[in-house]
C-alpha cells in the first residue's frame, strides 16, 4: 500500500463512520455466547507511545471525548501502534485451536526477529488527526516515509508463517483511545469533525515490543481497559543514529 493509499483509507474509514446510526459495543458483543470461547490473551508485536508530548496530545483528545465513552479510555501507559498481530495464548496446552500458541514457544518468535528489528534504524511517524472506526475512537498515524510498513514487513518475513494469521482488513496503522460502546453516533459524528483537521504531532519509533495482552471476561464495566493485563515477553531497540546524527536508512 502506498502512501496516498492509506491517506483513501483513512478517509474511507471517517466518511464509513459518518454513515452510521448507532456505535458498536464490540467489548461486549466478544464475551456473548461462543464468542467467550476465544478471549484467549492475544500476542502482538507493539510499538508503545512513550513521548511524553504525544501522551499528552492523546491524553487531551481523550478528555475530550471521556464522557461520551461507555469505557474508561485506553491508559496512558498502554497506548501504542499495533505492529502485527500473531494470535493466541493458549490457555489450555492441550486444547489446539488455528492461531493459537504455547508460552514456551514465544522465545523462538524473539529470536527469530531479534536482529530485524534491532538493526532497523529509528524513524519518525506523525499521530493525528483523529478518526473512529465503529466501536473505536483512535488516532491516525501518519507514515510518509514509508518506514513503519517497511519495519512490519521485515518483522513479517522473520516470522514463520503460522505467526501471520491470515486477517479480514488491510492493515491501517493507528492509536486506540477508547471505545465507544453502543450509543447513537450522530452526537459523535458531530463533535469529531472539528477534529478532522487537528494538527498530528511527532512520534520516534525508537522500539518496539512482544506482549501478550489479556482481556477478563467479566466483569464487564467501565474500567475493563484498566484490568487488563499486559506481559511484555521481549523489547527491542531499534538502531539509533550514531553520534554524528546519521544512520543508515532503509529505503522501500
Amino acid at each position: 500500500m502506498v502512501s496516498q493509499d492509506i491517506g483513501a483509507a483513512y478517509r474511507t474509514r471517517w466518511e464509513q463512520f459518518t454513515r452510521l446510526a448507532h456505535t458498536e459495543d464490540s467489548l461486549a458483543r466478544e464475551r456473548q455466547g461462543l464468542r467467550r470461547r476465544l478471549l484467549m490473551p492475544y500476542i502482538a508485536f507493539l510499538i508503545p507511545v512513550e513521548d511524553p508530548a504525544v501522551s499528552a496530545q492523546l491524553a487531551g483528545w481523550q478528555r475530550v471525548f471521556q464522557h461520551w465513552m461507555e469505557y474508561d479510555p485506553q491508559p496512558a501507559n498502554r497506548l501504542h501502534i499495533t505492529l502485527h498481530y500473531v494470535g493466541m495464548l493458549r490457555s489450555n496446552p492441550w486444547v489446539l485451536l488455528p492461531m493459537t500458541w504455547r508460552r514456551t514457544v514465544l522465545s523462538q518468535l524473539v529470536d527469530r526477529v531479534r536482529v530485524v528489528v534491532e538493526s532497523f534504524p529509528q524513524f519518525e511517524v506523525q499521530i493525528g488527526p483523529l478518526n473512529s472506526f465503529p466501536n473505536v475512537l483512535f488516532a491516525e498515524v501518519q507514515d510518509p516515509q514509508r518506514c513503519l510498513r517497511l519495519l512490519r514487513s521485515s518483522l513479517r518475513r522473520a516470522l514463520p508463517l503460522r505467526a501471520r494469521p491470515p486477517t479480514l482488513w488491510s492493515y491501517l496503522p493507528h492509536v486506540t483511545l477508547g471505545y465507544w460502546g453502543e450509543q447513537p453516533a450522530a452526537p459523535l459524528i458531530e463533535a469529531m469533525r472539528s477534529y478532522r483537521d487537528a494538527d498530528p504531532v511527532p512520534l520516534r519509533v525508537q522500539s518496539t515490543k512482544l506482549t501478550v495482552y489479556t482481556r477478563h471476561d467479566v466483569p464487564l464495566d467501565r474500567a475493563l481497559l484498566e484490568t487488563a493485563e499486559e506481559d511484555v515477553i521481549a523489547r527491542f531497540d531499534l538502531k539509533a543514529p550514531d553520534e554524528s546524527g546519521n544512520s543508515d536508512h532503509h529505503t522501500p
